[in-house]
């Protein structure tokens, strides 16, 4: 009976306290008058006098209540009072209210507002853009969600002046990657390719971040080593309620998806999930010494032997390329005096690529110089099939209390990328040898990134501090290569015409610690002081392992390229067996040049004053300075250049910054800034290493006396904020370069690239952009639902040819060109800077329905022609032709609560190409490179939980 009595009771109890299961009210409040968040704003219930809360340090706020309906009010001494009316609060439930608060002199009564339970930051995007004391662009996380971009790598392409290349790495202003800098929640993290400035952004999906910023004026508080632009990304550390989210997807791409000629090879097991499982390990210790063929030691054929046998590609069905996410996040709040957020997000994408007749041809001025055509030296066409995965986790955690507040966060990234690759080599000129190739590579990136950052507030004093630990790595294993000649229908391995049998293996691995620490002072509201110290420091281990495998007999050869490990065809020390000293066997051995560690250490501090006038006029002025040094350990094969430890960078810069900002009125912003930035080497570049590419036949040569390039940046920009969401802006900007750093090719062997300075180089250039509704300027309601964006970007840049020196013995690219000049063609002394586009353009327009949860998109984006590899002697200039892109998205939320979404996508409907030409005077544009990405149709099903 007691057991009867007491289930009863707790099921009573129980019912009743589901019964009382409070919701939230949640939302973040911005100051709209100064910017930035509104820091202890009083939120109350008209309903319940003495129940309320404050916004804390970030402006954010939660309160807890029964389910009911509810009058909130958000007020703060001298703003206008904003209400909230007919708040729905259900259990368990959160209703979301932001409010961007103004001065009550502008308008003294209350304003009544719905509250909507989604959050309006796209209007305080912008008001973070009218009040930045940079000139800054940016996107929310509404934008995200109003075109149904599901990485940045799509959002990015909307931002005015910026370009996304490859579909994941960011170009501002047409300037190359050198000159952009990607940071998250900011603190400077490597990305998949150490060798690349930008962070690859296709790994962030949009639904865990709050915005992503594009800051392209400098400021004494960033990072020196930007010019185009740094990119901010912001992750959500606080989510705004519980949510869950799955998505997959499928794509199709014409002419690939399906293909049965589709070229891969047999490999690892675990290339679906971005890294190897060991089957293209190195066989033996990088210590192992390889014994001559001469000897006759058994253990040559014993290492030949181990090297896995797989050389020959091989066809197979081409299938649709797929990608899963899942994220979830959620926020805790206890006794309204502390709240615990967390973030956790897995994304993967599995795509197949095959590219028919790709292209990667060396073109030559011709000797004689009445001849204009190019010379054809040599031609490589056949067919490409690549797989790429990639995959990626994050998980962070944050922890708020009064004052103070900490977060937590672990990037993991990981991919692996595999080609197969069946072609002709043709060569028109050396030995005219035609040359059967197979090409089996692999590329395996990874990154870890810890993240720990704090703030601390305390009357007019506020402390932030971060720290970021990374580990990241390039893995080439097992390269291989089989060049077979073909002659008159003979085939051989004659070294003179080119051919041979090359397997190699490359490692990079790179850390890197970053620190950084800010004291901002507010004096009032017309004085703020920002001090701050930053810390990098770097290291770099790189090797590469390279064998041949060789036959005494060049002539008795098969063209399979499997055939040469098979067991019957390799060497043997052995007299009795039938292939002694006549099969297959390895040669190679460590090579000095292959191997290099590099280190980097970069200190700094700096002092930023933030000084308004009279309301309308804002200046932010202060100075930064960075010590950087560089330590290089390596040498030549030959033994003429040694390194152990040496500074052979060092290099004290002090980067002054002056930014203005006039707001003629409530809508309008005039800015102007003059400042200057650096841009130092890779340590790829700065080295004395020589790093191959297979694919392209390509060798990339370091420069270890290559130096840093210093920058001057003049900024104007005139902005009006039609509306909350709505914006026109115009922007002027100049650049000076001392020391642009361009990738050359060699003037007598046209496949090896060296990074050099370049003298003086200036670009200059305007920006406009618009983003405008189409409510209210029709009265066909059809129309009102419509909203455009629209930025283009309009860039000269020019570099003095006398200025770059192209030798040791002074000798400049002016005379160099002059020297390998056409009969009637006139060197004009200046050129366009490398990898700077003379123009971009990003448009997009949206038809939203948001009662039915349907968003239809199209965008287009395109970049001008860009020098992308300077000429040396009889070599032309190579330059890549526009992309013209064009892009179709379309989603429709149903099913209860609208939490199930379909999203159909059809990317590069004009069937562009990706094609790089070599160009000279009076001659046909000639192929460097290209192919075919393909038209691509994609559908994608998320379902919110």
């Amino acid at each position: 009976m007691k057991t009867i009595i007491l289930s009863t009771f707790l099921a009573i109890t129980s019912l009743i306290a589901f019964s009382q299961e409070k919701g939230f009210v949640r939302g973040n409040i911005v100051d709209g008058d100064f910017g930035g968040p509104m820091i202890s704003a009083t939120i109350t219930v008209a309903e319940l006098p003495g129940v309320g809360t404050t916004t804390d340090f970030d402006g954010n706020f939660s309160l807890a209540l029964d389910p009911g309906t509810y009058t909130i009010e958000v007020s703060f001494v001298s703003y206008t009072k904003k209400v909230f009316p007919n708040t729905a609060v259900k259990a368990g439930g959160v209703t979301i209210i932001d409010a961007v608060m103004t001065s009550s002199i502008e308008q003294l009564q209350a304003v009544e507002i719905v509250a909507e339970a989604r959050r309006n930051t796209e209007s305080v995007m912008l008001m973070d853009m009218k009040n930045s004391t940079n000139v800054q662009d940016g996107l929310s996380a509404q934008s995200f969600r109003k075109v149904g971009d599901s990485d940045l790598s799509g959002a990015m392409k909307r931002i005015t002046g910026v370009t996304v290349q490859n579909g994941k790495y960011v170009y501002v202003r047409g300037l190359g990657d050198r000159y952009t800098k990607t940071t998250l929640n900011g603190m400077a993290i490597p990305g998949l390719d150490p060798d690349v400035n930008a962070v690859q952004i296709d790994i962030f999906p949009t639904s865990v971040l709050e915005n992503v910023a594009v800051f392209k004026t400098f400021s004494p508080d960033l990072d020196g080593d930007f010019t185009g632009g740094l990119i901010n990304v912001v992750t959500k550390k606080f989510p705004e309620e519980k949510t869950t989210q799955v998505s997959a997807g499928l794509s199709y791409v014409a002419g690939q998806t399906f293909n049965s000629d589709y070229l891969t090879y047999n490999a690892g097991s675990f290339d679906w999930m971005g890294f190897d499982d060991g089957t293209r390990a190195l066989p033996f210790p990088t210590s192992t010494k390889i014994p001559n063929e001469v000897l006759i030691d058994p253990k040559l054929a014993e290492y030949t032997q181990a090297f896995n046998p797989t050389m020959a590609a091989v066809t197979k069905t081409a299938m649709p390329n797929g990608s899963f996410s899942f994220n979830h996040g959620n926020q805790k709040n206890r006794d309204n005096e502390s709240t615990i957020g967390y973030n956790i997000v897995l994304n993967y994408s599995n795509q197949t690529s095959f590219y028919k007749g790709f292209q990667s041809n060396d073109y030559l001025k011709d000797n004689d110089k009445t001849e204009n055509e190019l010379f054809l030296n040599i031609e490589r066409i056949g067919d490409l099939g690549k797989n790429s995965v990639v995959w990626s986790s994050l998980f962070s955690g944050s922890y708020k209390k009064k004052n103070s507040s900490y977060s937590a966060m672990l990037l993991t990234s990981q991919s692996g990328e595999s080609s197969a690759t069946v072609r002709y080599n043709n060569d028109y000129n050396q030995n005219q040898a035609t040359l059967y190739e197979h090409v089996l590579t692999y590329t395996q990136r990874s990154l870890n990134t810890f993240i720990l950052n704090g703030t601390h507030k305390t009357g007019l004093l506020e402390i932030t501090w971060g720290n970021a630990l990374s580990r990241s790595s390039v893995d080439d294993p097992d390269f291989r290569e089989t060049r077979i000649n073909i002659t008159d229908g003979d085939t051989s391995l004659a070294t003179g015409t080119g051919a041979g049998v090359d397997r190699f293996w490359r490692n990079l691995i790179e850390y890197t610690e970053s620190f950084k620490g800010d004291v901002k002072i507010k004096l009032g509201d017309k004085l703020e002081i920002k001090t701050g110290l930053i810390g990098t420091f770097k290291i770099r281990d790189f090797d590469v392992q390279s064998y041949k495998l060789r036959r005494t007999n060049l002539n008795d050869v098969s063209i399979d390229p499997d055939w040469y490990l098979q067991d019957e065809n390799i060497w043997s020390a052995n007299v009795d067996e039938a292939n002694y000293r006549n099969g297959t066997y390895v040669l190679g051995n460590y090579q000095k040049a292959n191997t290099f560690t590099a280190k980097q250490y970069v200190a700094g501090s700096y002092i930023l004053l933030q000084q308004t006038i009279k309301k309308k006029l804002k200046l932010v002025y202060g100075v930064r300075a960075e010590k950087t040094g560089m330590f290089y350990t390596g040498e030549n094969n030959s033994g003429t250049r040694v390194y152990r430890n040496e500074n052979t960078f060092d290099k004290f810069n002090v980067l002054p910054s002056l930014n203005a900002v006039f707001s003629a009125n409530d809508k309008t912003n005039f800015r102007i800034g003059a400042n200057r930035t650096v841009a130092r080497p890779s340590f790829k570049e700065k080295s004395i290493a020589q790093i191959y590419d297979p694919v392209t036949k390509r060798t990339f040569n370091g420069n270890i006396d290559l130096d840093q390039t210093t920058i001057n940046n003049f900024d104007l920009r005139y902005e009006y904020f039609i509306s909350p969401k709505e914006l026109l802006a115009v922007a002027a900007f100049y650049k000076q370069f001392d020391g642009h750093i361009e990738l050359v090719s060699f003037a007598t062997a046209p496949n090896n690239f060296k990074p050099r300075n370049s003298g003086f180089a200036q670009v200059y250039g305007i920006e406009v952009e618009i983003r405008k509704s189409l409510e209210k300027i029709t009265k066909l309601t059809f129309l009102n639902r419509f909203f455009i964006t629209a930025n283009t970007s309009f860039v000269q840049s020019k570099v003095d040819l006398t200025t770059v020196k192209v030798d040791n013995t002074g000798g400049n690219e002016f005379d160099l060109r002059e020297n390998n000049a056409r009969d009637g063609e006139t060197i004009n002394k200046y050129r366009p800077m490398s990898g700077q586009s003379p123009y971009s353009v990003n448009a997009a327009i949206v038809y939203e329905i948001p009662e039915s949860g349907t968003n239809i998109s199209l965008a287009y984006n395109v970049q001008g022609e860009q020098l992308s590899i300077i000429a040396s002697g009889r070599v032309p200039d190579i330059y890549t032709i526009p992309f013209n892109s064009l892009n179709f998205n379309a989603y429709r939320n149903f099913g209860k609560n609208k939490k199930a979404r379909v999203t159909l996508s059809v990317m590069n409907i004009l069937n562009d190409d990706v094609t790089l030409v070599y160009r000279s005077y009076k001659a046909a544009d000639t192929i460097y490179t290209s192919y075919k990405p393909g038209i691509s149709a994609g559908l994608k099903y998320t379902y919110t939980f």
